[in-house]
């Protein structure tokens, strides 16, 4: 964590704090709900795509004033991995000035279908698409041209300089793999509100690209928003790292922008500073591998902290009022289950040292029976030329054809055969390995295993034994063993980790106090589903206990919508929707428990609020956390109002909002 937000976020509601404390966040009493919105967008491949273009699409339904809705009030996104698909297009398309019905309608279609994967492998195998590029010709590079061309239409990260549209400060996450941090793509277009330069760093605080620069600043805003896209989905597992610089350069943009200029890997190192460990910041001299944002936060939650920290020290009114988590992971997980010895097949039964000798042995026959077939086949060729040569007819030349067939057949056996051997010697040095004394085995293991020098020579020499001579059942159930515990833990148990931390301090349970009381909101794949019922009515019902109406709100008459959300929370992490969820209409099912969710956790978010304010009307004004003029007032009666009616229509039809759209 970054120890400057830790000392940041030390926590007292007193006013009078930062008095003392100059890093202190001073708490102060929420004036304008829904108006200052900012959105963190997890990952989880097109299930979070899908799910947060729901969650928009549902802001965008909601009045809030004249001629507004709440997606006009989002002033902030951060994202990572899936969830990047859906920031990135919004942003990007209200930069312009385009319509948010526009990116519904090129979301859904972009991932509809096995058609992406099948344009991935096209290009990928077309060798004029790599000509002249100094990209790698790998998965990941393929997936960027894809966005690229299909989804952003060659736009370039600059669209978030352009004057006109709306302004947004954007955070796309990766995750960098040279110091283990986040790499945020971000920028608010160089203008705050206070006139301040280009807030947050693109990179993190030790591996950055230099805005101060105009030339670097102008490298920055050619990289292209496929390029960061597919840094930001880049999964571990399912891709290589996309490599900064080379991967993101390329030869020209498409349409003619920039003049047609190309971005070269040399301007892309120049313009990217590296402080190494002695806190010497230099040029980039080499190469950065980077790869998912959900690695290191896989909610984009803590950028959207920074971000918010930054705005309250330069005026402590001007924090998010409503900080919106939306996300497909959970903090359920599996639990470990060994996996038991398989027992069936015979070479399981066999150990190493066994299966390598019988296949000596039939290396040894097979070397006798090349021989043999080359010698019969070269004599039977002999034999048919000599024939056909001394009689030009007859009984004798009739067999010289007869023999020629056979001896050409089996010398290209032979050259088969010859072919073949090349594997032997593999076979053969590995069984002249494990023949070998133990001292020539730890030597020839340490030296092309250089980890197993954390081991004594005893105790390696030991294991060596042990696995030349244990059945394959056990090795095969050792090796699944590790493979499964390993994928847990960097799968679920570091991710999961990571997000308590972040959530500790966004919730306040870590660091004391809770600065951002009645400013958030967590809107989750599963809150809704039948899987979460049971922990949904006792969370509600504890926190409205006073309130029977409230109650019945948020929890009668949800039966329809449990097992839409079922569907949507057990749907699979991909990077496409296959035949199969076509057919099923996982995405339609996606899309609408992310619209019918936001609803109903802006509806709980909003009867707490109320029922907060209806707690501190006995108090003196300075001493109330909600502080709502008369005009916010309508405002939020509106909203609130609204939320209940299409809570009441998402009951009756879970797909309301989603047909509506589709129209």
């Amino acid at each position: 964590m970054d120890d400057t937000l830790i000392t940041t976020l030390t926590p007292s509601y007193d006013p009078a704090a930062d008095k003392t404390d100059k890093f202190q966040l001073t708490f102060t009493s929420l004036k304008t709900p829904f108006r200052k919105i900012a959105m963190a967008l997890s990952g989880g491949g097109f299930r979070a795509a899908s799910f947060s273009t729901g969650a928009m699409s549902y802001l965008h339904q909601v009045q809030y004033g004249e001629g507004r809705n709440l997606l006009d009030n989002v002033e902030f996104i951060s994202s990572a991995s899936g969830g990047t698909f859906p920031g990135i297009l919004y942003s990007a398309y209200a930069k312009k000035g385009i319509s948010f019905g526009k990116v519904y309608k090129d979301m859904l279609s972009f991932m509809e279908g096995e058609t992406l994967l099948e344009d991935v492998l096209r290009l990928l195998n077309d060798d004029k698409s790599w000509d002249g590029e100094e990209k790698n010709r790998n998965l990941i590079n393929a997936f960027a041209k894809i966005y690229d061309a299909k989804l952003f239409k060659g736009e370039v990260f600059g669209v978030y300089w352009e004057k006109g549209g709306r302004e947004i400060e954007v955070c796309f996450n990766a995750t960098e793999f040279t110091r283990g941090l986040s790499f945020r793509w971000q920028t608010n277009g160089g203008l705050l509100r206070d006139k301040t330069f280009d807030a947050g760093k693109t990179g993190n605080a030790y591996i950055n690209i230099d805005k101060t620069t105009q030339a670097h600043l102008e490298t920055l805003q050619r990289i292209k928003l496929g390029d960061i896209m597919a840094s930001s989905s880049c999964f571990p597992g399912g891709f290589e790292p996309i490599v900064y610089p080379e991967d993101f350069s390329y030869s020209v943009l498409r349409d003619g922008k920039q003049g047609g200029q190309g971005l070269s890997s040399e301007k892309l190192q120049q313009a990217m500073i590296v402080t190494n460990y002695d806190n010497e910041p230099k040029v980039l001299d080499g190469a950065i591998g980077l790869m998912d944002g959900g690695v290191d936060d896989n909610q984009g939650l803590y950028s959207a902290i920074l971000a918010d920290t930054r705005r309250r020290k330069s005026d402590k009114n001007n924090g998010f009022d409503l900080i919106m988590v939306t996300d497909v992971a959970s903090y359920f997980m599996d639990p470990y289950l060994p996996p038991k010895p398989e027992i069936k097949g015979g070479w399981r039964k066999k150990n190493i040292e066994g299966l390598l000798k019988e296949a000596g042995k039939v290396i040894d026959r097979a070397n006798k029976w090349i021989r043999i077939i080359f010698w019969l086949g070269l004599i039977l060729l002999g034999i048919s030329v000599a024939l056909l040569v001394q009689h030009d007819e007859g009984p004798w030349r009739n067999i010289g054809f007869f023999l020629l067939s056979p001896a050409i057949l089996l010398l290209l056996l032979w050259v088969a055969a010859l072919a073949g051997k090349r594997f032997i010697p593999q076979i053969g040095r590995i069984s002249a390995f494990l023949d070998a004394s133990d001292r020539a085995v730890l030597a020839s293991l340490k030296e092309q295993l250089p980890a197993a020098g954390v081991l004594s020579d005893e105790a390696l020499g030991s294991l060596t034994k042990y696995l030349k001579q244990a059945r394959f059942s056990v090795l095969e159930q050792m090796l699944k063993t590790r493979l499964n515990s390993t994928l847990s833990m960097v799968m679920d148990i570091n991710l999961k980790q990571t997000r308590r931390l972040i959530f500790d301090i966004f919730f306040g349970n870590f660091y004391g106090q809770d600065v951002w009381m009645n400013r958030r909101a967590f809107n989750v794949i599963y809150e809704l589903s039948a899987f979460n019922k049971a922990s949904r009515e006792k969370s509600i019902r504890k926190k409205f206990a006073g309130d029977t109406a409230a109650q019945s709100v948020l929890l009668d008459g949800c039966l329809e919508l449990n097992a839409v959300a079922e569907e949507a929370r057990n749907m699979g992490t991909t990077l496409w929707y296959d035949h199969k969820d076509a057919k099923d209409k996982k995405m339609m099912k996606v899309v609408a428990c992310g619209q019918f969710t936001t609803c109903a956790k802006l509806l709980e978010y909003a009867l707490d609020l109320e029922q907060t304010m209806k707690e501190e009307e006995a108090l003196p004004e300075a001493q109330r956390s909600i502080l709502l003029s008369q005009e916010e007032r309508k405002l939020f009666d509106k909203v609130k109002g609204q939320l209940e009616s299409d809570w009441d229509v998402f009951k009756t039809n879970p797909y309301f909002l989603y047909e509506e759209m589709d129209k």
